[in-house]
Protein backbone atom coordinates (compact mmCIF):
# COMPACT_ATOMS: atom_id res chain seq x y z
CA UNK A 1 0.00 0.00 0.00
CA UNK A 2 1.53 3.31 -1.05
CA UNK A 3 1.30 6.41 1.04
CA UNK A 4 0.01 9.29 -1.19
CA UNK A 5 1.74 12.64 -0.95
CA UNK A 6 -0.89 15.33 -0.23
CA UNK A 7 1.28 17.93 -2.01
CA UNK A 8 1.74 15.97 -5.26
CA UNK A 9 -0.29 16.67 -8.38
CA UNK A 10 -3.30 14.40 -8.82
CA UNK A 11 -2.65 11.19 -10.70
CA UNK A 12 -6.21 10.83 -11.94
CA UNK A 13 -6.62 11.97 -15.56
CA UNK A 14 -8.66 15.10 -16.07
CA UNK A 15 -11.99 14.70 -17.79
CA UNK A 16 -13.69 16.86 -20.35
CA UNK A 17 -17.43 16.28 -20.79
CA UNK A 18 -17.23 12.87 -19.16
CA UNK A 19 -14.39 11.46 -21.28
CA UNK A 20 -10.73 11.01 -20.47
CA UNK A 21 -8.63 13.91 -21.75
CA UNK A 22 -5.34 12.87 -23.31
CA UNK A 23 -2.33 15.06 -24.00
CA UNK A 24 -1.48 13.06 -27.13
CA UNK A 25 -3.46 13.27 -30.37
CA UNK A 26 -4.77 9.96 -31.66
CA UNK A 27 -3.14 8.11 -34.54
CA UNK A 28 -6.29 8.50 -36.65
CA UNK A 29 -6.30 12.30 -36.26
CA UNK A 30 -2.61 12.55 -37.04
CA UNK A 31 -2.97 10.27 -40.07
CA UNK A 32 -5.85 12.29 -41.52
CA UNK A 33 -4.02 15.59 -41.09
CA UNK A 34 -0.77 14.08 -42.36
CA UNK A 35 -2.57 13.03 -45.55
CA UNK A 36 -4.08 16.53 -45.85
CA UNK A 37 -0.77 18.36 -45.47
CA UNK A 38 0.53 17.96 -49.07
CA UNK A 39 -2.73 19.30 -50.49
CA UNK A 40 -2.74 22.26 -48.14
CA UNK A 41 0.86 23.03 -49.08
CA UNK A 42 0.00 22.72 -52.81
CA UNK A 43 -2.87 25.21 -52.52
CA UNK A 44 -0.64 27.56 -50.56
CA UNK A 45 2.02 27.48 -53.30
CA UNK A 46 -0.64 27.97 -56.01
CA UNK A 47 -1.95 31.02 -54.16
CA UNK A 48 1.58 32.46 -53.91
CA UNK A 49 2.18 31.84 -57.63
CA UNK A 50 -1.16 33.48 -58.47
CA UNK A 51 -0.24 36.48 -56.33
CA UNK A 52 3.11 36.71 -58.11
CA UNK A 53 1.41 36.73 -61.51
CA UNK A 54 -1.00 39.40 -60.28
CA UNK A 55 1.95 41.54 -59.16
CA UNK A 56 3.61 41.13 -62.57
CA UNK A 57 0.31 41.96 -64.31
CA UNK A 58 -0.23 44.98 -62.07
CA UNK A 59 3.26 46.29 -62.79
CA UNK A 60 2.75 45.74 -66.54
CA UNK A 61 -0.56 47.60 -66.51
CA UNK A 62 1.00 50.41 -64.43
CA UNK A 63 3.85 50.77 -66.92
CA UNK A 64 1.46 50.68 -69.89
CA UNK A 65 -0.80 53.21 -68.19
CA UNK A 66 2.13 55.51 -67.45
CA UNK A 67 3.29 55.21 -71.06
CA UNK A 68 -0.20 56.10 -72.31
CA UNK A 69 -0.36 59.02 -69.90
CA UNK A 70 3.04 60.31 -71.05
CA UNK A 71 2.04 59.83 -74.67
CA UNK A 72 -1.17 61.77 -74.08
CA UNK A 73 0.72 64.55 -72.31
CA UNK A 74 3.22 64.77 -75.18
CA UNK A 75 0.38 65.23 -77.66
CA UNK A 76 1.33 62.39 -79.98
CA UNK A 77 -1.65 62.00 -82.26
CA UNK A 78 -1.10 58.41 -83.35
CA UNK A 79 -3.65 56.01 -81.91
CA UNK A 80 -5.61 56.04 -78.68
CA UNK A 81 -3.87 57.62 -75.74
CA UNK A 82 -6.45 56.83 -73.07
CA UNK A 83 -8.55 53.92 -71.96
CA UNK A 84 -12.25 54.75 -72.19
CA UNK A 85 -11.41 58.43 -72.22
CA UNK A 86 -9.56 58.46 -68.89
CA UNK A 87 -5.76 58.53 -68.71
CA UNK A 88 -5.93 57.37 -65.07
CA UNK A 89 -7.90 54.16 -65.70
CA UNK A 90 -4.79 52.13 -66.64
CA UNK A 91 -2.87 53.01 -63.48
CA UNK A 92 -6.00 52.42 -61.37
CA UNK A 93 -6.36 48.94 -62.82
CA UNK A 94 -2.67 48.27 -62.17
CA UNK A 95 -2.99 49.43 -58.56
CA UNK A 96 -6.10 47.28 -58.08
CA UNK A 97 -4.13 44.24 -59.33
CA UNK A 98 -1.44 44.99 -56.75
CA UNK A 99 -4.05 45.35 -53.99
CA UNK A 100 -5.66 42.02 -54.93
CA UNK A 101 -2.23 40.38 -55.02
CA UNK A 102 -1.62 41.61 -51.48
CA UNK A 103 -5.01 40.20 -50.42
CA UNK A 104 -3.98 36.79 -51.82
CA UNK A 105 -0.87 36.67 -49.62
CA UNK A 106 -2.75 36.32 -46.31
CA UNK A 107 -4.69 33.13 -47.13
CA UNK A 108 -1.56 31.69 -48.72
CA UNK A 109 0.37 32.34 -45.51
CA UNK A 110 -2.40 30.84 -43.39
CA UNK A 111 -2.42 27.65 -45.48
CA UNK A 112 1.38 27.48 -45.35
CA UNK A 113 1.31 27.86 -41.56
CA UNK A 114 -1.45 25.25 -41.32
CA UNK A 115 0.69 22.75 -43.23
CA UNK A 116 3.68 23.60 -41.01
CA UNK A 117 1.61 23.11 -37.84
CA UNK A 118 0.49 19.72 -39.21
CA UNK A 119 4.19 18.88 -39.56
CA UNK A 120 4.71 19.89 -35.93
CA UNK A 121 1.79 17.68 -34.91
CA UNK A 122 3.21 14.69 -36.75
CA UNK A 123 6.58 15.28 -35.07
CA UNK A 124 5.44 15.70 -31.45
CA UNK A 125 1.83 14.39 -31.39
CA UNK A 126 0.73 16.94 -28.78
CA UNK A 127 -2.72 18.42 -28.49
CA UNK A 128 -1.15 21.88 -28.42
CA UNK A 129 0.20 21.26 -31.93
CA UNK A 130 -3.22 20.06 -33.04
CA UNK A 131 -4.77 23.18 -31.56
CA UNK A 132 -2.22 25.39 -33.34
CA UNK A 133 -2.91 23.66 -36.67
CA UNK A 134 -6.67 24.02 -36.28
CA UNK A 135 -6.24 27.68 -35.30
CA UNK A 136 -4.42 28.38 -38.58
CA UNK A 137 -7.15 26.55 -40.48
CA UNK A 138 -9.83 28.57 -38.66
CA UNK A 139 -8.08 31.84 -39.53
CA UNK A 140 -7.97 30.81 -43.20
CA UNK A 141 -11.68 30.00 -43.34
CA UNK A 142 -12.57 33.16 -41.41
CA UNK A 143 -10.74 35.25 -44.02
CA UNK A 144 -12.43 33.36 -46.88
CA UNK A 145 -15.83 33.90 -45.25
CA UNK A 146 -15.25 37.63 -44.85
CA UNK A 147 -14.11 37.93 -48.47
CA UNK A 148 -17.18 36.04 -49.71
CA UNK A 149 -19.51 38.28 -47.70
CA UNK A 150 -17.73 41.38 -49.05
CA UNK A 151 -17.98 40.12 -52.64
CA UNK A 152 -21.69 39.35 -52.25
CA UNK A 153 -22.25 42.82 -50.79
CA UNK A 154 -20.37 44.31 -53.75
CA UNK A 155 -22.51 42.27 -56.19
CA UNK A 156 -25.67 43.54 -54.53
CA UNK A 157 -24.39 47.13 -54.67
CA UNK A 158 -23.50 46.77 -58.36
CA UNK A 159 -26.93 45.25 -59.09
CA UNK A 160 -28.66 48.15 -57.34
CA UNK A 161 -26.56 50.74 -59.20
CA UNK A 162 -27.18 48.95 -62.51
CA UNK A 163 -30.91 48.83 -61.79
CA UNK A 164 -30.99 52.54 -61.02
CA UNK A 165 -29.02 53.27 -64.20
CA UNK A 166 -31.46 51.20 -66.31
CA UNK A 167 -34.48 52.93 -64.78
CA UNK A 168 -32.88 56.36 -65.19
CA UNK A 169 -31.92 55.56 -68.80
CA UNK A 170 -35.43 54.35 -69.60
CA UNK A 171 -36.94 57.46 -68.02
CA UNK A 172 -34.60 59.72 -69.98
CA UNK A 173 -35.57 58.10 -73.29
CA UNK A 174 -39.25 58.94 -72.80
Amino acid sequence: MDNPNPYATPSVPATVAGSTYSTIATDAVIDQLKRTKPWVRLFSVIIFIGAGFMVLGGIAVLIAGAAMFARNAAGSGSGPTTINGSPLLGPLIGISYLIFAALYIYPGLKLWKYASRIGDLVANRSLLSLEAALNEQRAFWKFVGIVIIAVFALYILIAIIAGIAVVAGAAAMQ
